[in-house]
């Protein structure tokens, strides 16, 4: 199989991937990078069939999505990604989104972790041969992703039951659903005039089916930043938290 060191995939906004002020939604955004990792991963050998034969599986643990321009319908775009690094348990891989004109309108940073797909133990990622070029030194997103706090004095709270559609193929809340539960705490008059600039997220824990969680949000400083933590009912294990900021539109 011939290396491919910088995965390059196309998309078209569709329509059903629009909100309701014609922009590209940031799940889709979200989907448009875990569909161009699992492919990148794929053709070099390391993806997830060829990973579950061996027994493990990529977990994706951190997440930064910085939005320069949103896209919006019919806008045709191409996807680069690439391993940045990876250390002992982790890798890194980023993410730009291109206009048609070859602008930058999206970054994105991600930490991926390898697991045993049975007991959900981490495994050295150095173990595991990914023998493809990686780039340390060409960074999408220029900051490292680093540990979350969690919302202190809580302004909001919701709660949420985990559905059938949530769930991937590893039978567990798939990461983007997390985006969509989080950014659907905030009231329509709000979402009406304001607009994700970035969002960044660390996955703690996983949520199963049938589970109740509740999500807890706090301002920071009176600004357009927030911290999120999304908290499983029965136990109080964290499943997130996250860092949204948004701009006036």
């Amino acid at each position: 199989m011939d290396k491919i060191n910088i995965g390059v995939d196309n998309y078209k906004v569709r329509s059903y991937q629009m909100d309701m002020l014609g922009r590209l939604t940031l799940t889709s955004i979200a989907g448009y990078l875990q569909e161009s990792a699992g492919n990148h991963a794929n053709r070099n050998g390391f993806g997830y069939l060829q990973m579950s034969e061996s027994g493990l599986i990529w977990v994706l643990t951190r997440l930064k999505i910085i939005i320069h321009s949103y896209p919006v319908w019919g806008d045709e775009l191409e996807l680069n990604t690439w391993v940045v690094n990876r250390e002992k348990f982790f890798s890194r891989r980023d993410f730009e989104i291109k206009s048609k004109n070859g602008d930058v309108i999206i970054a994105a940073t991600t930490g991926w972790m390898l697991l045993d797909a049975t007991h959900k133990r981490p495994r050295l990622v150095d173990n595991f041969p990914m023998n493809i070029q990686m780039y340390p030194d060409k960074l999408a997103v220029d900051q490292e992703l680093t540990k979350l706090n969690g919302p202190k004095n809580i302004d909001n709270e919701a709660h949420y039951k985990v559905k059938y559609s949530d769930l991937d193929v590893v039978r567990h809340v798939n990461n983007i659903q997390y985006l969509r539960i989080i950014l659907d705490t905030f009231a329509f008059e709000y979402r009406s005039r304001f607009h994700i600039k970035s969002f960044e997220i660390n996955y703690l824990s996983e949520a199963l089916i049938n589970q109740d969680l509740k999500i807890l949000t706090a301002n920071k400083s009176n600004s357009n930043d927030y911290q999120h933590e999304i908290v499983r009912i029965d136990d109080g294990s964290i499943i997130c938290r996250a860092e949204s900021y948004w701009e006036k539109d």
